[in-house]
C-alpha cells in the first residue's frame, strides 16, 4: 500500500467520521484512532489495516446513506456470487394415458385457465388444497357420456380427452364450458358431477400426444397438448405390431373407445367371456334385450388408465386390480343384476389381461374393470346375433 494512498484514506475516512454528527462519541473515537497514523509495518498488518478501514468505510456510508448498504450493496453482492440455476428440462410429451394425483384428499376445482404456447396449447386446472386423484384418458372421437345421466355430448374437434378428479368439485366461478379455439383444444365441458367425482371432456382438432405436470404452491395439475407433429413423434411409444389386414378386423388403436346407442330399455349381461388369441387378449360382453324389447349394444365406453387402481360405483371405493395398467368400461342402458350369474371377479392370468372384476351396477349404468400387465392397444368390435361387445387387448 503506497504512502499517498494510505494518507488520502485515512484523511478522507477522518472527514467523514468529523462530519457524521449520528455516531455515539465513543465510537468517533475509535474510528479516529484506528485511522491515525502508525509506522508502517509488515505486510500482514497492512493488509489488516486495510479490511478494518474498508469496513469504517462500510459503516459511515451505512449512517449517511442507509439505502445504499441496505439495497443496492446486497443486490450487487448477491449479482456476483449467485450461480444461474439452469431451467428443468421439459418433459417428453408422450402418447399414453396418465394417472396420478394423492388418493383420498379432499380439494376443490377453482379455475380452469388456458393459453397457446409455442408447440402447445396449455390447459391448467388449479385447486384449493391438494391435488386430487385424477385419471386422463385419450379417446378417438370428440364425444362423451355424461354422468350420471348416460347422455351423449359432442365437443369440437374430432377426438378427444377425458379428465376424471375424485374427491372434489368445481367452485362456484368455474365455467361449465369453454371454447378457447386454439390450434389443438377447441372446446373444454364439465360432463359430471356426482358424488364428489368430477369429470371434463376436452375437444381436440386431432390426435396429439400430451405432457402432464403436477404442480404445487397453489395446487394445478397442468395439461400440455402439442400442436405440431414434431412434438408428438418425439415422444411417442413404439407402436405394437398390428393384425394382418386379412383378418378384416380392424386395426388397434391406442386411444379410448366408445360406441352404442342408449336408447330403449335396458340391456341385460348374460355372459362375460376371456381368452387369448393369436396376438391378442379377448374380453367379450354378451347382451340379452329383455322380454318383447328390440335387441341393441348398449352405449359404452372403454377406458384406459396408467395404473390398475379403479374405482367402485356408485361407493367411490378404491379397488386395485393385478397388473400394472388397466381399463374401464361403462355400459349406459344396460345392468346384470338379474341376469348375470357367471364370476363377477375372473383371474385368467393371460399374457396382458390378468383380471376381470365388476365395479358397478346402478340404474341402468354398470361397469367393469380390466387389471393388465402392461399398458397396451385396444380394438373394439360390435356384433350381433346375440349382440355382443368385443374387447381385444394386444399383446407382446
Amino acid at each position: 500500500m503506497s504512502d499517498d494512498f494510505e494518507k488520502n484514506l485515512r484523511e478522507h475516512l477522518h472527514s467523514e467520521a468529523e462530519e457524521t454528527r449520528e455516531f455515539p462519541r465513543r465510537l468517533r473515537g475509535r474510528i479516529r484512532d484506528g485511522i491515525a497514523p502508525r509506522t508502517r509495518a509488515r505486510m500482514a498488518p497492512q493488509l489488516a489495516l486495510a479490511g478494518a478501514l474498508v469496513l469504517v468505510a462500510v459503516a459511515v456510508l451505512a449512517v449517511r446513506n442507509p439505502h445504499v448498504i441496505f439495497t443496492d450493496v446486497p443486490s450487487t453482492i448477491k449479482s456476483i456470487f449467485q450461480q444461474q440455476t439452469p431451467s428443468p428440462t421439459p418433459q417428453p410429451f408422450t402418447c399414453a394415458d396418465r394417472s396420478g394425483g394423492t388418493i383420498g384428499a379432499s380439494s376443490q376445482l377453482s379455475t380452469i385457465r388456458t393459453a397457446p404456447h409455442d408447440g402447445y396449447d396449455r390447459i391448467v386446472f388449479e385447486f384449493s388444497g391438494q391435488l386430487p386423484s385424477y385419471d386422463l384418458s385419450r379417446q378417438d372421437s370428440a364425444t362423451f357420456v355424461r354422468d350420471a345421466s348416460g347422455q351423449p355430448v359432442t365437443l369440437d374437434g374430432s377426438v378427444g380427452i377425458k379428465l376424471v378428479f375424485r374427491n372434489t368439485d368445481a367452485g362456484s366461478g368455474v365455467p361449465a364450458d369453454a371454447k378457447p379455439a386454439l390450434i389443438s383444444v377447441k372446446e373444454i365441458t364439465q360432463i359430471g358431477s356426482l358424488e364428489r367425482v368430477l369429470s371434463y371432456g376436452i375437444g381436440l382438432a386431432s390426435s396429439q400426444c400430451v405432457r402432464v405436470l403436477e404442480l404445487s404452491g397453489p395446487a394445478r395439475l397442468v395439461v400440455d397438448v402439442a400442436t405440431t407433429a414434431s412434438a408428438s413423434t418425439t415422444a411417442a411409444p413404439t407402436p405394437l405390431p398390428t393384425q394382418p389386414a386379412a383378418t378384416d378386423l380392424g386395426q388397434f388403436s391406442c386411444l379410448d373407445h366408445s360406441g352404442g346407442v342408449d336408447s330403449g330399455s335396458a340391456m341385460q349381461l348374460t355372459h362375460v367371456r376371456i381368452a387369448h388369441q393369436a396376438g391378442f387378449d379377448r374380453i367379450v360382453f354378451e347382451f340379452a334385450p329383455q322380454a318383447g324389447a328390440t335387441a341393441h349394444l348398449p352405449a359404452y365406453t372403454v377406458s384406459r388408465q396408467a395404473s390398475a387402481k379403479l374405482i367402485k360405483d356408485p361407493s367411490g371405493q378404491p379397488v386395485t386390480m393385478r397388473g400394472s395398467a388397466g381399463l374401464r368400461i361403462v355400459f349406459h342402458g344396460a345392468s346384470g343384476a338379474t341376469s348375470y350369474s357367471e364370476s363377477r371377479d375372473q383371474t385368467p392370468n393371460l399374457p396382458v389381461v390378468q383380471e376381470v372384476a365388476q365395479l358397478g351396477d346402478f340404474e341402468a349404468v354398470m361397469s367393469w374393470g380390466a387389471g393388465l400387465s402392461r399398458a397396451s392397444c385396444l380394438r373394439t368390435l360390435e356384433l350381433s346375433n346375440p349382440t355382443r361387445l368385443v374387447i381385444d387387448v394386444q399383446t407382446p
